[in-house]
């Protein structure tokens, strides 16, 4: 029988082992007395050894052999030298095995079993760490023996790949797969190969190997090595953050019950297959099983298989669905990830990894917005695992989720429990309820916070911060003695600190506030001079260029602002210092610079709707000047209708503005005499003058410029034209045509197509009309959409008078004051602060109203028909109270003192009158009422019927 090879491959290459040796043939006796009798000994001998062989009774078998050989007298004979090579290399005794399988080369080499011996020799070589002649051996057996190709090249690349040659090692396996992957050999290959690939980073090469790989080989011996080469390949993709890709490799990793039952079937097959086999094929199927049940044993003995394969698809999931620099995720695969985390935190206590899947959990359920649940893991995480690396920072989540979730007060209640938990980052968390505080405005709060860290660790690393808060709290309280005093100590102890500049520069803004305009030139110059890249020192050239602006020093002034404009760091400092330059610009008539500059703007803001429209407000307004009146229409002309249907983009009224305006005809000058004298006798020519541009001309002008594309077109477009048009009769004085085209849009314009300077004009104008739902409607969407339009104070103080109109005082007051309270600086304070007051009378609260009246008139800004209605009101508030002599007072004021306001006159007028007649003055009463009576310029005021009526009574 011929000796065969036999190899089991399964999860790597496993180490062949020679399974039976050949019935060896008699050897030839020596001529010594008693002959017969060795021969047959010595045959005994060797089939006893062979028997033992196939028993893996190697030592008994090679024990008999020495017996045999002493009676050869040590001569060479092929069966003994092959069972003796077999039984030491089954013995991983290499150094013997390679002495006996040598001598079986050199003495056999047409041996029958030379190609096995060769294999065995060549693995023996690289067993003993001779690689390269172990590769050099199997090399020959591939040249000499092409049905063993697969198998001595999977040896020698898997050698070569543990020398870390893989080039060369994937060079054999090529070579190996050449054929095809249709065997165990070159699944074993195409699965080094790809664990190769996998470990270069050569990943689409790893899977499309893979991928073959799990076309042939389904289950079996295979399917555990496979699922340790997709896990590899999903790791190493996750590492790139190939998301999608990874996850495609990571399902393909069979859950453990799978493998296990895939396993129990193999060996089923096995063990069937076993009660039939015989000889050598027998021996090949117990080794077969042997290694399945090692494999399932092995696969038992995991039991966080699973876990692990969880973990790593709810990485995938998360990954996926989470926002990131590029733009939002899918957020189904965040529910996918919530579901993959939960597995392991519920099933799989002993997980060594379960603490990150729960921080898992927190991170998907905060990105969800699902802050509740989120809040509750974060507590349950820092119960459960209060030694995991992540207790610190799930910690500082713990109040986080709360701070983005945009409530401040909750945010500081959980970092303060937080302090409590083991492990907590008590400095950190300080700083963080400290930092919430200052942005809340809590400036003594903050400041003790932050005082006491500094105390409890003076050596942190938060001491520069801390430092200069601490002097901001006194900043923004006015304090200047005490915030003087804690920068000065900020900078002695940081002189190298990162907010030095920041501290000269407002230690030289106290100075600009006091009145030390020269002290405060001085540091700043020399800020400037030391510090001319830092982050602030916009800032600097903008307080300089305001000290200029106020010696009237305009060309310095420029020069600091286009410095600031030039250096600043945040939108803040750029928008202030560019627009006091162009104050300045404009002034000086410098239209070219003004233009340059907006222009730089518009080059760097073109993603910003707004702001690249305002840019192109100025450019077009400085090529007017520059008498460019055509490019400066073609300019606006473009930026218009790109944006005509935009809603939300509440630039574009005023760049119509600004172009009907430059389209809109001047009036003309009388014509001038000609120049060339008339032929004699002839009468004088008269110039023919220019057909003059009727108001539909140029309404008809301004319609094809502004109509965008049939597919823009849309009720924003469409009321904006209508904007336009009354814009139109306005300039040219037609103020019937304007008020017609106003009361198209009030009454055929829905809010949602509105912009939110459309939304203030036709919610104003509705609710003069009365019509006070669709001022409503405007003035709701106003508010809630464009909160931060620079129209939405409108909707407040629009809402405010409609609650008052309604009667319902208590609503106005509440939104007259929010209008006051949320909206510095806003364009409507009068009108609001003269709202409130008015509500305040109605309510008999007329302390608090007369205090309001009273700052109003005597507010300089206010001087005008604000002044001569606080008055009237003062007057009205004395009278409710029955104090008629100081009302008469006041009304006496108005009529007299403000006679350009009509109503305010009219109304004082009358209640002046009525106020004498309460008083039993009639006499008076009389007068006042015929003075206003006889006046012409108080015929159109609706008192004035009342009036007529009342004087022939007294």
């Amino acid at each position: 029988m011929r000796p065969l090879f036999c190899a089991v491959l399964a999860l790597a290459a496993v180490t062949p082992v020679f399974s039976q040796a050949p019935k060896p043939a008699p050897p030839a006796a020596p001529a010594v007395p008693g002959a017969l009798n060795i021969q047959q000994e010595t045959e005994a001998l060797i089939n006893a050894a062979n028997a033992l062989f196939v028993e893996a009774k190697y030592q008994e078998a090679l024990a008999k052999l020495a017996v045999a050989k002493k009676n050869l007298n040590n001569k060479p004979f092929e069966n003994i030298l092959f069972i003796e090579g077999a039984c030491h290399y089954n013995l991983n005794d290499y150094p013997k095995a390679i002495e006996s399988l040598e001598a079986y080369v050199k003495e056999f080499p047409q041996g029958s079993a030379l190609v096995d011996v060769r294999m065995a020799l060549g693995r023996s070589y690289i067993a003993s760490k001779k690689e390269d002649k172990g590769i050099e051996v199997l090399t020959d057996v591939v040249r000499d023996s092409p049905e063993k190709k697969a198998e001595a090249g999977l040896i020698i690349a898997d050698t070569l790949n543990k020398q870390d040659k893989k080039e060369e090692a994937l060079k054999i396996l090529t070579n190996v797969l050449a054929d095809g992957i249709r065997s165990a050999e070159s699944i074993q290959a195409a699965m080094l190969a790809a664990n190769i690939y996998v470990g270069s980073g050569k990943l689409d090469e790893a899977t499309t190997l893979m991928d073959k790989v799990r076309n042939f080989a389904s289950g079996g011996d295979s399917i555990a090595q496979m699922n340790n080469i997709y896990l590899k390949l999903g790791d190493e993709m996750m590492e790139k953050k190939a998301y999608k890709e990874a996850l495609g490799a990571y399902q393909l990793v069979r859950k453990k019950a799978e493998i296990s039952r895939i396993q129990a079937e193999q060996v089923a097959k096995l063990e069937v297959q076993l009660k039939t086999a015989k000889g050598v094929r027998k021996d090949e199927i117990e080794t077969k099983v042997k290694a399945n049940k090692e494999i399932m044993a092995e696969i038992e003995k995991r039991s966080d298989y699973d876990a692990s394969l969880y973990y790593r698809l709810g990485r995938c999931y998360y990954e996926m669905g989470a926002v990131t620099d590029i733009g939002p995720g899918d957020p189904s695969r965040l529910w996918q990830a919530i579901l993959a985390f939960e597995v392991v935190v519920k099933d799989f206590k002993q997980f060594a990894q379960r603490d990150k899947c729960m921080y898992g959990l927190i991170m998907v359920n905060a990105s969800l917005k699902r802050i509740k649940e989120s809040r509750e893991q974060c507590e349950q995480f820092i119960e459960s695992f209060p030694d995991s690396e992540m207790v610190g920072e799930v910690s500082m989540m713990f109040g986080m989720l709360a701070y983005q979730n945009k409530q401040p007060k909750e945010a500081i209640a959980a970092w303060k429990k937080a302090m409590s938990f083991p492990k907590a980052d008590k400095e950190r968390l300080s700083f963080l309820i400290g930092s919430v505080l200052f942005e809340m405005q809590s400036f003594d709060e903050s400041r003790m916070t932050y005082e006491l860290l500094l105390q409890e660790f003076p050596t942190t690393t938060y001491k520069d911060d801390l430092q200069y808060r601490i002097a901001l709290t006194y900043f923004y309280q006015n304090d200047s003695k005490s915030v003087t005093k804690a920068l000065k100590t900020y900078m002695k102890d940081n002189p190298k600190g990162q907010f030095v500049v920041d501290a000269r520069y407002r230690l030289a803004f106290i100075d600009f506030q006091s009145g030390d305009k020269k002290a405060a030139e001085t540091e700043l110059l020399s800020i400037a001079k030391d510090a001319p890249n830092d982050q602030n020192v916009g800032q600097v050239h903008a307080l300089l260029g305001d000290i200029y602006n106020q010696r009237a020093d305009y060309a310095n002034a420029m020069i600091q602002f286009e410095f600031a404009v030039d250096k600043a760091k945040t939108d803040d400092v750029l928008t202030y210092a560019m627009d006091q330059l162009t104050d300045l610009y404009v002034g000086g008539s410098k239209w070219k610079e003004l233009a340059a500059m907006w222009q730089r703007y518009y080059n760097t803001h073109k993603n910003n709707e707004d702001l690249a429209l305002k840019a192109v407000l100025w450019i077009s307004r400085s090529n007017i000047k520059e008498g460019k009146v055509e490019e400066a229409k073609k300019l606006l002309a473009s930026e218009i209708k790109g944006r005509i249907p935009i809603v939300a983009n509440q630039q574009v009224e005023g760049l119509i503005q600004q172009l009907v305006s430059i389209s809109a005809p001047k009036r003309r000058r009388a014509s001038a005499a000609p120049t060339t004298p008339p032929a004699d006798g002839a009468k004088p020519a008269e110039a023919a003058p220019a057909a003059e541009l009727t108001f539909e001309d140029v309404e008809k002008q301004i319609e094809e410029l502004l109509t965008p594309p049939q597919a823009a077109m849309n009720g924003t477009a469409q009321m904006r034209i209508l904007f336009a048009k009354a814009w139109l009769a306005k300039v040219m004085k037609m103020p019937d045509k304007a008020e017609k085209y106003l009361t198209i849009i009030v009454e055929v314009a829905k809010p949602d197509d509105l912009s939110p300077m459309l939304l203030n004009i036709v919610g104003d104008s509705a609710r003069k009309k009365g019509d006070l739902e669709k001022a409503t409607a405007c003035y709701t969407r106003l508010r809630d959409l464009f909160k931060d339009s620079e129209f939405s104070d409108g909707a407040p103080v629009g809402l405010a008078e409609i609650a008052f109109e309604k009667g319902d005082n208590d609503k106005a007051l509440e939104l007259f004051r929010d209008a006051l309270n949320n909206y510095p600086g806003s364009s409507h304070v009068l009108d609001a602060t003269q709202g409130e007051a008015k509500t305040l009378v109605k309510l008999k609260k007329y302390d608090e109203a007369k205090k309001i009246f009273e700052q109003v008139a005597n507010t300089k800004e206010w001087r005008g028909h604000a002044t001569a209605n606080a008055l009237r009101m003062l007057g009205e508030i004395e009278a409710l109270q029955g104090k008629h002599e100081a009302a008469i007072a006041y009304f006496q004021r108005v009529f007299i003192a403000h006679q350009r306001w009509k109503d305010e006159m009219a109304k004082a007028y009358l209640q002046c009158t009525k106020s004498f007649q309460v008083l039993g003055k009639l006499d008076e009463a009389k007068k006042t009422l015929q003075e206003m009576v006889d006046r012409k310029d108080l015929e159109g005021q609706p008192e004035m019927k009342e009036a007529q009526k009342l004087l022939p009574t007294l």
